[in-house]
């Protein structure tokens, strides 16, 4: 019955799920805690931009109604999570907005995943995640802002 329900709002759900997902994209942009340690990107683009992008496609493809399409796009990005979650994992530095967005994929991957095309499934879950195995270049370092000012300090200490 639920599942019924679901799949009969599935386009407004998937439309609700990826605006919710590019607004954590959104807050992450902002972020200055833990946040600002993660920095990653794929062929030069910053993550940001490439989750707010993969969103916009999917919010078309939605529209659109183009189930196979959906299936292979959220099974690409299946893997490509895996692949940042684990990169947080072993840098020991959480971004929660990154986490959200990584939960709202996994419910899109729920509620679009084709189990009759498994196979397809799978190889675009580990073609997301080798794409990102070999593509992505992250670091999880802190970023200091140089905010000292010496004319003040040298000021002081002349007086």
């Amino acid at each position: 019955m639920l599942k019924q329900a679901l799949m009969s709002r599935k386009y407004l759900i998937n439309i609700l799920l990826a605006l919710a997902a590019i607004g954590t994209m959104a807050f992450y942009a902002v972020c200055e805690t833990s946040c600002s340690y993660l920095k990653g990107d794929i062929l030069g683009l910053d993550l940001k931009y490439v989750g707010i992008i993969y969103m916009a496609a999917f919010i078309v493809l939605s529209i659109l109604k183009k189930d196979p399409l959906l299936s292979i796009l959220v099974s690409a990005g299946a893997g490509v999570e895996v692949f940042l979650v684990a990169f947080q994992v072993r840098s020991k530095v959480y971004c929660p907005f990154c986490l959200a967005f990584g939960v709202i994929l996994f419910l899109l991957f729920l509620l679009n995943m084709d189990i009759r095309r498994k196979w397809i499934v799978i190889l675009c879950v580990v073609l997301g995640f080798l794409s990102f195995v070999f593509f992505f270049r992250g670091s999880a370092t802190p970023n200091y802002k140089f905010t000292c000012n010496y004319g003040a300090s040298l000021k002081v200490a002349t007086r």
